[in-house]
């Protein structure tokens, strides 16, 4: 039975089968940091975005699933354009996603489920090969104003393998719009193989989950001056474009400490997992 949020428990054990074979001998993934995963309560997983087709999603739902004690859920809040893709769509409805709305975020968050939420959204999964592991554009913190008003953790989650399954190298957003896509990803192998082409490149996977970051520990930053608390997001202020940097700047210092904190996290165990893998593919 489906229940209040499109949930199918026949049709998420299924997909699960499927997602542990990728897992497990496919893109043969290692997992860090499961431990951080609570057993029980709310909680919001914020990670770096790559693969074209947001495969990434799933196995971050696959890793928590199997490995927490409690096989926690953890649903996926998905772009609008997924929510009618055929096939596509339908596996993440059944699959445990609802649409990347601010109301079912917090719902979710309320009800003491898992959510997973990418900032970087179709900018990220859309990045050229060349641009592999580099963040883009967080846009303007509403992950942490989400935490600040529901007082749920944010884990920084980090992913390398991703980037590698569909090497991106151009994308015709013509194209895309006429598809009702953001864009139509150009790879080494799709189209140009055809059908073979959209079978992804078996990449090795490394995933950590950090420390959980608690809201109510950013009281204290939250008073800072603001001349004290521009030097403490320098760092953040780069990654974003000069649109949205105004209303970065703009943020509540406590919600902008915590974005900070949770990029920085990102980016760090992104350049560590890198370090770790031996090659692209073992």
């Amino acid at each position: 039975m489906i229940n209040g949020y499109g949930f199918d428990k026949t049709s998420h054990d299924l997909i699960m089968k499927v997602l542990d074979f990728l897992a497990n001998y496919y893109w043969r993934m290692d997992i860090e940091g499961i431990e951080n995963i609570p057993e029980n309560g709310g909680a919001m997983i914020v990670m770096n975005h790559a693969g074209t087709i947001a495969l990434d999603v799933l196995m971050i739902k696959q890793a928590i699933y199997r490995r927490t004690i409690n096989n926690r859920i953890a649903w996926a809040t998905m772009a609008d354009f997924l929510t009618w893709t055929p096939f596509v769509g339908d596996i993440y409805w059944r699959a445990g996603s609802v649409l990347a709305t601010w109301d079912n975020a917090k719902r979710l968050l309320n009800d003491d489920q898992i959510i997973i939420v990418c900032p970087e959204g179709t900018r990220g999964v859309g990045k050229h090969f060349t641009r592999r592991y580099q963040l883009g554009s967080f846009g303007t913190g509403g992950f942490a104003r989400l935490a600040t008003q529901t007082n749920k953790p944010v884990i920084p989650t980090s992913v390398v393998g991703s980037e590698e399954i569909y090497p991106v190298v151009y994308k015709n957003k013509k194209l895309g719009k006429f598809l009702g896509f953001p864009f139509f990803p150009i790879t080494f192998t799709f189209p140009l193989l055809g059908p073979l082409g959209a079978i992804p490149l078996p990449s090795k996977w490394k995933i950590k989950f950090d420390i959980p970051i608690y809201p109510e520990d950013y009281q204290k930053k939250g008073t800072l001056e603001e001349k004290a608390l521009e030097q403490q997001t320098r760092f953040i202020e780069t990654l974003y474009p000069c649109d949205e940097k105004k209303k970065l700047i703009d943020m509540p210092p406590r919600e902008k400490a915590i974005a900070n904190d949770v990029v920085k996290s990102i980016k760090r165990n992104i350049n560590l997992l890198l370090k770790k893998r031996k090659n692209v593919f073992f």
